[in-house]
Protein backbone atom coordinates (compact mmCIF):
# COMPACT_ATOMS: atom_id res chain seq x y z
CA UNK A 1 0.00 0.00 0.00
CA UNK A 2 2.85 2.36 1.20
CA UNK A 3 4.41 1.43 -2.43
CA UNK A 4 1.22 2.01 -4.45
CA UNK A 5 1.47 5.71 -2.26
CA UNK A 6 5.13 6.33 -3.86
CA UNK A 7 4.14 5.87 -6.80
CA UNK A 8 1.06 7.84 -6.98
CA UNK A 9 3.23 10.32 -5.74
CA UNK A 10 5.79 10.29 -8.13
CA UNK A 11 3.39 10.52 -11.25
CA UNK A 12 1.55 13.41 -9.60
CA UNK A 13 4.98 15.13 -9.44
CA UNK A 14 5.90 14.59 -12.83
CA UNK A 15 2.27 15.51 -13.87
CA UNK A 16 2.92 19.06 -12.12
CA UNK A 17 6.60 19.41 -13.57
CA UNK A 18 5.21 18.85 -16.93
CA UNK A 19 2.43 21.20 -16.58
CA UNK A 20 4.71 24.03 -15.34
CA UNK A 21 7.51 23.43 -17.93
CA UNK A 22 4.54 23.81 -21.01
CA UNK A 23 3.16 26.90 -18.78
CA UNK A 24 7.07 28.40 -18.88
CA UNK A 25 7.53 27.48 -22.62
CA UNK A 26 4.50 28.88 -23.27
CA UNK A 27 5.31 31.86 -21.31
CA UNK A 28 8.89 32.78 -22.65
CA UNK A 29 8.47 31.33 -26.53
CA UNK A 30 9.41 33.70 -28.97
CA UNK A 31 6.65 35.17 -31.17
CA UNK A 32 6.88 35.44 -34.86
CA UNK A 33 8.31 38.50 -35.99
CA UNK A 34 7.73 40.92 -38.74
CA UNK A 35 10.83 40.72 -41.59
CA UNK A 36 13.78 42.94 -41.30
CA UNK A 37 14.41 45.17 -44.03
CA UNK A 38 18.01 45.56 -43.55
CA UNK A 39 18.30 47.93 -46.65
CA UNK A 40 16.62 49.37 -49.95
CA UNK A 41 18.42 52.14 -51.80
CA UNK A 42 18.99 53.44 -55.30
CA UNK A 43 22.01 54.90 -56.73
CA UNK A 44 22.31 57.57 -58.11
CA UNK A 45 19.24 59.36 -56.71
CA UNK A 46 19.26 61.96 -59.71
CA UNK A 47 19.70 60.65 -63.00
CA UNK A 48 19.07 62.44 -66.45
CA UNK A 49 16.11 61.34 -68.37
CA UNK A 50 17.36 57.92 -70.59
CA UNK A 51 19.64 57.40 -67.98
CA UNK A 52 19.30 54.51 -65.33
CA UNK A 53 19.50 53.78 -61.56
CA UNK A 54 20.28 50.62 -59.83
CA UNK A 55 18.02 49.81 -56.73
CA UNK A 56 19.63 47.68 -54.23
CA UNK A 57 17.72 45.85 -51.42
CA UNK A 58 18.62 43.19 -48.27
CA UNK A 59 15.77 41.71 -46.36
CA UNK A 60 15.60 38.97 -43.86
CA UNK A 61 12.95 36.76 -42.65
CA UNK A 62 11.05 37.17 -45.32
CA UNK A 63 8.57 34.54 -47.12
CA UNK A 64 7.84 37.23 -50.10
CA UNK A 65 9.82 40.29 -51.20
CA UNK A 66 7.90 42.31 -54.11
CA UNK A 67 8.88 45.68 -56.00
CA UNK A 68 6.26 47.66 -57.16
CA UNK A 69 6.09 49.51 -60.73
CA UNK A 70 6.37 46.87 -62.80
CA UNK A 71 9.54 44.96 -60.96
CA UNK A 72 7.36 42.56 -58.99
CA UNK A 73 8.55 39.45 -56.76
CA UNK A 74 12.20 39.48 -56.24
CA UNK A 75 14.87 37.55 -54.16
CA UNK A 76 15.54 38.72 -50.48
CA UNK A 77 18.48 40.52 -51.19
CA UNK A 78 19.68 41.67 -55.01
CA UNK A 79 20.08 44.68 -57.46
CA UNK A 80 17.73 45.38 -60.56
CA UNK A 81 18.68 48.67 -63.12
CA UNK A 82 15.37 51.25 -63.69
CA UNK A 83 14.91 53.41 -66.18
CA UNK A 84 12.11 55.59 -65.04
CA UNK A 85 11.28 58.63 -67.43
CA UNK A 86 9.51 61.05 -64.18
CA UNK A 87 10.66 60.71 -60.82
CA UNK A 88 9.53 57.92 -59.18
CA UNK A 89 9.25 56.50 -55.90
CA UNK A 90 10.07 52.72 -55.50
CA UNK A 91 8.15 50.36 -52.59
CA UNK A 92 9.69 47.20 -51.54
CA UNK A 93 7.30 45.12 -49.57
CA UNK A 94 8.27 41.98 -47.46
CA UNK A 95 5.66 39.24 -45.85
CA UNK A 96 5.65 36.81 -43.50
CA UNK A 97 3.50 35.03 -41.79
CA UNK A 98 3.95 37.74 -38.87
CA UNK A 99 2.79 40.23 -41.24
CA UNK A 100 4.38 42.86 -44.30
CA UNK A 101 6.75 45.73 -43.79
CA UNK A 102 7.77 48.42 -46.41
CA UNK A 103 10.46 50.87 -47.19
CA UNK A 104 10.73 53.44 -49.67
CA UNK A 105 13.32 54.57 -52.04
CA UNK A 106 13.12 57.75 -55.16
CA UNK A 107 14.45 58.32 -58.34
CA UNK A 108 14.74 61.65 -59.71
CA UNK A 109 14.49 62.64 -63.11
CA UNK A 110 15.74 65.86 -64.36
CA UNK A 111 15.27 67.34 -68.15
CA UNK A 112 16.97 70.22 -70.12
CA UNK A 113 15.02 72.26 -72.62
CA UNK A 114 14.63 70.35 -76.09
CA UNK A 115 14.46 66.73 -73.94
CA UNK A 116 11.87 64.23 -75.45
CA UNK A 117 9.05 64.54 -72.47
CA UNK A 118 7.39 61.62 -71.38
CA UNK A 119 4.30 61.84 -73.45
CA UNK A 120 6.84 62.16 -75.96
CA UNK A 121 6.66 65.62 -76.43
CA UNK A 122 9.37 68.59 -76.13
CA UNK A 123 9.82 70.09 -73.12
CA UNK A 124 10.43 73.81 -73.21
CA UNK A 125 10.27 75.46 -69.74
CA UNK A 126 12.08 74.05 -66.13
CA UNK A 127 10.99 76.20 -63.40
CA UNK A 128 13.49 74.66 -61.28
CA UNK A 129 12.26 72.65 -58.74
CA UNK A 130 9.21 70.59 -57.58
CA UNK A 131 6.16 72.82 -56.38
CA UNK A 132 2.52 73.60 -56.70
CA UNK A 133 -0.71 71.89 -56.37
CA UNK A 134 -0.51 68.99 -57.82
CA UNK A 135 2.99 69.95 -57.89
CA UNK A 136 5.14 70.12 -60.97
CA UNK A 137 8.09 71.47 -62.68
CA UNK A 138 8.94 70.95 -66.10
CA UNK A 139 6.30 72.12 -69.35
CA UNK A 140 6.50 69.62 -71.93
CA UNK A 141 4.27 70.77 -75.43
CA UNK A 142 2.73 68.24 -77.89
CA UNK A 143 4.28 67.17 -80.90
CA UNK A 144 2.37 68.51 -83.37
CA UNK A 145 -1.08 70.54 -83.69
CA UNK A 146 -3.95 69.27 -82.53
CA UNK A 147 -6.01 71.49 -84.97
CA UNK A 148 -4.99 73.41 -88.15
CA UNK A 149 -7.59 76.19 -87.20
CA UNK A 150 -10.10 76.11 -84.25
CA UNK A 151 -12.26 79.02 -82.49
CA UNK A 152 -11.63 80.20 -79.03
CA UNK A 153 -15.37 79.92 -78.62
CA UNK A 154 -17.90 81.85 -76.64
CA UNK A 155 -17.53 84.76 -78.18
CA UNK A 156 -19.37 87.42 -76.09
CA UNK A 157 -19.07 85.64 -72.96
CA UNK A 158 -17.06 86.59 -70.22
CA UNK A 159 -15.10 83.33 -69.13
CA UNK A 160 -14.29 83.49 -64.87
CA UNK A 161 -11.32 82.78 -64.06
CA UNK A 162 -9.39 82.64 -67.87
CA UNK A 163 -7.87 85.64 -67.47
CA UNK A 164 -4.43 83.96 -66.42
CA UNK A 165 -1.60 85.15 -67.94
CA UNK A 166 1.59 84.11 -66.19
CA UNK A 167 3.53 80.55 -66.16
CA UNK A 168 1.54 78.15 -64.69
CA UNK A 169 -2.07 79.65 -65.09
CA UNK A 170 -2.80 77.91 -68.77
CA UNK A 171 -4.36 74.55 -66.86
CA UNK A 172 -6.81 76.50 -64.49
CA UNK A 173 -8.12 78.90 -67.71
CA UNK A 174 -8.04 75.48 -69.50
CA UNK A 175 -10.40 74.13 -66.66
CA UNK A 176 -12.39 77.67 -66.61
CA UNK A 177 -12.98 78.03 -69.93
CA UNK A 178 -14.52 74.45 -70.04
CA UNK A 179 -16.34 75.19 -67.19
CA UNK A 180 -17.89 78.24 -68.76
CA UNK A 181 -18.00 77.88 -72.22
CA UNK A 182 -20.10 75.00 -73.54
CA UNK A 183 -19.50 74.52 -76.81
CA UNK A 184 -17.33 71.04 -78.40
CA UNK A 185 -13.99 71.61 -80.39
CA UNK A 186 -13.00 74.77 -78.83
CA UNK A 187 -8.89 75.13 -79.16
CA UNK A 188 -9.50 74.89 -74.98
CA UNK A 189 -12.07 71.72 -75.55
CA UNK A 190 -9.44 70.19 -78.07
CA UNK A 191 -6.26 70.39 -75.48
CA UNK A 192 -8.74 69.42 -72.54
CA UNK A 193 -9.76 66.32 -73.98
CA UNK A 194 -6.33 64.89 -76.01
CA UNK A 195 -5.45 61.44 -74.62
CA UNK A 196 -1.56 61.27 -76.31
CA UNK A 197 1.23 59.36 -75.08
CA UNK A 198 -0.50 57.84 -72.09
CA UNK A 199 -1.58 60.96 -70.77
CA UNK A 200 -4.49 62.91 -70.41
CA UNK A 201 -3.37 66.35 -68.47
CA UNK A 202 -2.87 68.96 -71.49
CA UNK A 203 -4.49 71.97 -71.40
CA UNK A 204 -4.17 75.12 -74.07
CA UNK A 205 -1.04 77.39 -72.91
CA UNK A 206 -1.80 80.85 -70.83
CA UNK A 207 0.21 83.54 -72.98
CA UNK A 208 3.45 83.73 -70.97
CA UNK A 209 3.32 79.44 -71.53
CA UNK A 210 2.69 79.88 -75.42
CA UNK A 211 5.31 82.65 -75.80
CA UNK A 212 8.17 80.06 -73.91
CA UNK A 213 6.74 77.54 -76.54
CA UNK A 214 7.49 80.23 -79.38
CA UNK A 215 10.75 81.13 -77.90
CA UNK A 216 12.39 78.23 -76.94
CA UNK A 217 10.68 75.50 -79.50
CA UNK A 218 9.80 77.39 -82.59
CA UNK A 219 12.32 79.51 -82.67
CA UNK A 220 15.11 76.52 -82.11
CA UNK A 221 13.28 74.61 -84.89
CA UNK A 222 11.69 72.01 -83.26
CA UNK A 223 8.22 71.25 -82.80
CA UNK A 224 7.26 71.65 -86.51
CA UNK A 225 5.20 74.58 -85.72
CA UNK A 226 3.36 76.29 -88.64
CA UNK A 227 3.98 80.28 -88.90
CA UNK A 228 0.73 81.56 -88.07
CA UNK A 229 -1.05 82.10 -85.10
CA UNK A 230 -1.80 80.11 -82.26
CA UNK A 231 -4.25 80.52 -79.79
CA UNK A 232 -3.54 80.67 -75.58
CA UNK A 233 -5.67 80.33 -72.92
CA UNK A 234 -5.90 83.72 -71.71
CA UNK A 235 -8.60 85.99 -72.18
CA UNK A 236 -8.72 89.68 -72.82
CA UNK A 237 -11.86 90.32 -72.48
CA UNK A 238 -15.55 88.99 -73.38
CA UNK A 239 -14.31 88.72 -77.29
CA UNK A 240 -11.01 88.60 -77.53
CA UNK A 241 -8.34 86.03 -76.19
CA UNK A 242 -4.40 86.52 -76.70
CA UNK A 243 -2.80 84.91 -79.57
CA UNK A 244 0.37 84.69 -80.82
CA UNK A 245 2.42 84.98 -84.33
CA UNK A 246 4.60 82.49 -84.66
CA UNK A 247 6.45 83.53 -87.66
CA UNK A 248 8.05 86.60 -85.87
CA UNK A 249 6.54 85.96 -82.28
CA UNK A 250 4.12 88.97 -81.49
CA UNK A 251 1.01 88.38 -79.59
CA UNK A 252 -2.13 89.93 -80.24
CA UNK A 253 -4.37 90.30 -77.04
CA UNK A 254 -7.73 91.64 -79.69
CA UNK A 255 -7.86 88.14 -81.49
CA UNK A 256 -11.56 87.55 -81.79
CA UNK A 257 -12.58 84.72 -80.01
CA UNK A 258 -14.31 83.60 -83.61
CA UNK A 259 -11.04 83.65 -85.27
CA UNK A 260 -9.70 80.11 -86.10
CA UNK A 261 -6.24 79.59 -85.27
CA UNK A 262 -3.36 77.04 -84.74
CA UNK A 263 -3.74 75.27 -81.37
CA UNK A 264 -0.77 73.16 -79.25
CA UNK A 265 -1.60 71.95 -75.97
CA UNK A 266 0.87 71.87 -73.39
CA UNK A 267 1.14 69.74 -70.00
CA UNK A 268 2.58 70.47 -66.67
CA UNK A 269 4.15 67.67 -64.64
Amino acid sequence: MKSRKITYFKYLCLFFAMVVLVFITGCTGASPTTPLINSFSASPLTINVGDSSVLSWSVTDATSVTIDNAIGSVAMTGATAVNPTTTTTYTLTAINTAGSVTATTTVAVTYVLLDIGPAGGYIFYDKGSYSGSPSWRYLEAAPSDQSLKAVWGCDGIEISGADGTAVGTGEQNTIDIEAGCATAGTAADLCANLSLGGYDNWFLPSKDELNLMYTNLKVAGIGSFADSYYWSSSESYDIAAYGQNFYNGTQNGSAGKYTPLQVRAIRAF
